[in-house]
């Protein structure tokens, strides 16, 4: 997969052309596109196939790919040309974007995460309404506990977990993970500015329990 020779093309530029684009690139058959502003909005509230049936009617069928048979990946930035990032957007998309960690001791740790506009799972959930399931704001905070403060043991079950507002493509919460060995409990709080998204606890068994 490699980007066009002489970027921008027309037909990259006339993809840039429109009002919900900031910037595009053409690799193979993958339309890469940056939403804007007014793009995120109408993502947030319509959906991705609202987004793409609206630039493929603008493009029209010009060379040198029929709209129709592109594919469309939707993405914070674009890439560096030719980069080990771009060669991935042709793969499905399941993890969320993690920045600013801080560890606070042993146990604990906080960090932002954003919810990639792309995500697999919107795909189903739901297409003309996206929105981040809390089974996968319960993965995620598993995920980043496991790798970053050393969480082991067999997944349990969960209490006290409370969704508080919907999750859309785009939104960076600040996420915040509190282990606690003693007890095989993983404590999680998402949140959007400065309200709650969602809170909860994971517990977790020992091998030899």
């Amino acid at each position: 997969m490699s980007a066009s020779l002489t970027y921008p093309t027309p037909f990259e530029i006339r993809v840039c052309s429109h009002e919900w684009v900031a910037d595009a690139r053409l690799v193979g058959r993958w339309m890469l596109v940056v939403p804007s502003a007014a793009g995120v909005q109408v993502l947030t509230r319509y959906g991705k196939r609202h987004l793409v049936a609206a630039w493929q009617d603008y493009v029209g069928s010009g060379p040198p790919v029929a709209p129709d048979l592109l594919e469309w990946r939707l993405l914070d930035a674009l890439p560096p040309p030719e980069s080990a990032a771009e060669s991935r957007c042709s793969e499905p998309v399941h993890s969320p974007i993690v920045t600013d960690l801080q560890r606070r001791g042993v146990c604990e740790l906080g960090c932002r995460v954003r919810v990639p506009y792309d995500l697999a799972i919107f795909d189903g959930h739901f297409p003309s309404l996206p929105i981040l399931p809390g089974v996968v704001q319960v993965d995620w905070a598993v995920h980043i506990a496991r790798a970053q403060l050393r969480v082991d043991g067999e997944f349990k079950g969960i209490a006290a977990t409370k969704f508080r507002r919907l999750v859309r493509p785009g939104m960076e919460l600040a996420l915040t993970l509190e282990h606690r060995p003693d007890s095989g409990e993983l404590r999680f709080e998402y949140l959007f500015g400065h309200a709650l998204a969602s809170v909860g606890r994971v517990f977790f068994r020992d091998a030899d329990d």
